[in-house]
């Protein structure tokens, strides 16, 4: 799954990250947006 999120100079991205214990979930990661894209909502997969 790949789902992101932007706001006004936000990004949310979603990694996966594997823990000490070999278990995978997924984080959510926030980054600066770049200006010249207009803010986006994104949709969800079910």
């Amino acid at each position: 799954m790949n789902d992101s999120k932007m706001t006004t100079g936000l990004a949310q991205t979603w990694v996966s990250v594997t823990d000490l214990q070999g278990r995978t979930h997924l984080e959510a990661r926030w980054t600066a947006a770049p200006h010249d894209h207009a803010p986006v909502h994104a949709t969800h997969a079910a």
